[in-house]
């Protein structure tokens, strides 16, 4: 079966699942309606008793509604974990198509004059991170971007490789990960409060105020004593008014955060799931049995912790309903107890949870890239090569243009300061080979399968110049923003401790054929000697006869013909320099009128 098949066999399984949960569902609903009236009627009915029937009555029925009520919860659950997954295997069956279905396109981790992220559509809603992401945390979305935005070194590629060689073929494994995501909507959220919260240091107030954390036993055995007669009711109010002080002083740091936290107790219960889930799996290769043995220590399982989190800030935030506070949280001194616990929490795992979050990011992004290679299993992984620059790319393609539309090219270029000047004519594809080129080598570098039969390449630092624009914010003309990208990638070929991988379109397209001839060559030139190799793509013809006096200088080009009245391009990169052009024929089929 393909992967088209899989997921669509995948998809109608899960809805048919969820219809049948849903059903279950109804049911219980049902159930527990029927069993709440019963209880109260029988408890009603047998008033007239002796008091042991109604009793008993009651407590049957109320056991029997919480268990219902379990069953009932359990069952919700399994119902929208269906319809996760469902909804999980039509989004992988769109993907295949190169439609998306899901929102996130990764803008947010865009970096402003980012050395290729803008040129390569590493960010957007047509883009790399969305055809790879299957991250729903904020911390796994994040780590994907920084994959894609740093080249890893060639030991953390290969143990990435082989991470993601074992977890491509755990295809329900890492699909229950990622609806258990899915489930929780707030779970992209930033979780920037409990950081900051974490290392705050100790709450004074908490401090100050903890010894008196059994206290209410004494409140609570006066009232009691008051209710019966036995102790002034002024006593108690006495005691009441202490705890009331207490509560008071205590109150500042406990509202910040209850109201800081109370939209991410779900959060962290989905997160509690995750790495449940990671923890009890067992792993063969290095890199996931790394991030499974971070999650243990001395305190126990990350998961079991990160559960009592959400259970000790779950049980504070009852104090936001002012009832339970004057009822319950004033004689309990609810407060207390639970900020009491709270911060011992953190002082046990103030250093943990950072850790354990990163986990959960790596396993997403590295699960990421699995579904991307489960659901192309033609995509290999790239050898990194030992040489100083290497590239060898056999019918490589654009990962992001529909396999019947992809055409596929082979190209090499060995050493440094070697340039590869492009020519073609208009719209033949020159931009999109060298974007094809430059996806497919941030891709390498990540870790994750390319788009081609076979690839390899050398550690290198990724660099284009080619969406460039005017700016009226910098006030800077197209021509001058182009100059300054060539002045950060000479600096960055400088600085550099691996080589550079240029890719420069139409370069110097700014200015007179004159100067956009000198500028080139003298660049070209300059590179040359610096660490670096790449590709220029141009319109001069004369920029390739660089290559009669420079053995550094390589020709390639693209071409098109004209026939019946129509433009044809067949996207083959050819060797050489290209002879033939379109833009005459293209200004007539608009209507410009050329002798």
């Amino acid at each position: 079966m393909t992967p088209s098949d899989i997921f669509t066999k995948r998809q109608t399984e899960f809805t048919h699942q969820a219809e049948v949960f849903q059903r279950s569902y109804n049911q219980l609903s049902t159930v527990r309606l029927i069993i709440f009236v019963a209880a109260v009627f029988t408890v009603w009915q047998t008033l007239s008793f002796p008091i042991w029937i109604p009793l008993v009555s009651g407590i049957v029925g109320l056991t029997l509604f919480a268990f219902i009520l379990r069953r009932h919860q359990t069952t919700k659950r399994q119902w929208e974990l269906h319809r996760a997954l469902a909804a999980l295997n039509t989004d992988e069956a769109e993907r295949l198509s190169l439609r998306f279905a899901r929102s996130a396109t990764g803008a947010e981790f865009a970096v402003k004059n980012h050395v290729y992220c803008n040129d390569l559509d590493i960010f957007g809603p047509h883009s790399l991170f969305r055809l790879l992401n299957r991250a729903h945390t904020r911390i796994g979305m994040q780590t994907l971007a920084e994959w894609l935005l740093s080249p890893a070194d060639p030991i953390e590629i290969s143990v990435r490789q082989d991470a993601i060689r074992e977890l491509t073929p755990l295809l329900d494994w890492r699909q229950e990960l990622e609806a258990n995501a899915r489930l929780e909507k707030r779970i992209a959220e930033p979780t920037d409060f409990l950081e900051r919260w974490l290392h705050a240091g100790e709450n004074k107030a908490i401090l100050r105020w903890k010894k008196l954390r059994l206290l209410p036993v004494l409140t609570i055995s006066i009232i009691i004593g008051a209710f019966l007669g036995w102790i002034p009711w002024l006593t108690a109010v006495l005691f009441l008014g202490f705890h009331s002080f207490i509560l008071t002083k205590l109150n500042p740091s406990v509202k910040e955060y209850a109201e800081q936290s109370q939209g991410i107790v779900d959060t962290l219960k989905a997160l509690g799931i995750l790495l449940e889930k990671i923890e009890k799996h067992s792993f063969q290769s290095a890199k996931l049995q790394q991030l499974q043995y971070r999650l243990t220590s001395e305190t126990g399982a990350a998961s079991k912790q990160i559960k009592v989190l959400a259970s000790v800030t779950e049980s504070l935030n009852f104090r936001l309903n002012p009832y339970f506070m004057l009822a319950i949280g004033l004689p309990s001194l609810w407060d207390l107890q639970w900020m009491t616990k709270l911060e011992a929490w953190k002082q046990t795992h103030r250093h943990n949870l950072a850790k354990w979050l990163a986990v959960v990011g790596q396993m997403e992004a590295l699960g990421s890239l699995a579904g991307f290679s489960y659901a192309n299993p033609q995509y290999p992984f790239a050898e990194i090569s030992p040489e100083v620059f290497q590239l060898k790319a056999l019918k490589t393609g654009h990962p992001l243009i529909h396999p019947a539309k992809r055409v596929s090219n082979d190209f090499a270029l060995n050493d440094i300061g070697q340039t590869a000047v492009i020519t073609g004519s208009n719209m033949s594809g020159k931009s999109t080979f060298l974007r094809t080129v430059g996806l497919n080598t941030v891709l390498a570098l990540a870790g994750s399968p390319v788009c081609a039969e076979a690839f390899t390449c050398s550690p290198v630092r990724v660099f284009t110049s080619m969406r460039t624009q005017d700016s009226l914010e910098d006030n800077t003309s197209s021509f001058y923003a182009e100059l300054k990208r060539l002045e950060a990638l000479l600096q960055l070929a400088q600085s550099s401790s691996i080589p550079v991988f240029y890719f420069l379109d139409e370069i110097l397209k700014g200015t007179n054929s004159v100067d956009r001839h000198k500028g080139a060559e003298a660049l070209i030139r300059q590179l040359h000697v610096l660490k670096s190799s790449g590709f220029v793509s141009t319109h001069d013809l004369e920029l390739g006869m660089m290559s009669i006096e420079h053995d550094y200088v390589h020709n390639y080009s693209f071409y098109s013909t004209f026939s019946d009245g129509q433009l044809h391009f067949d996207y083959h990169l050819q060797e050489g320099v290209c002879r033939e052009f379109n833009a005459t024929a293209l200004m007539r089929q608009i209507g410009i009128e050329i002798n």
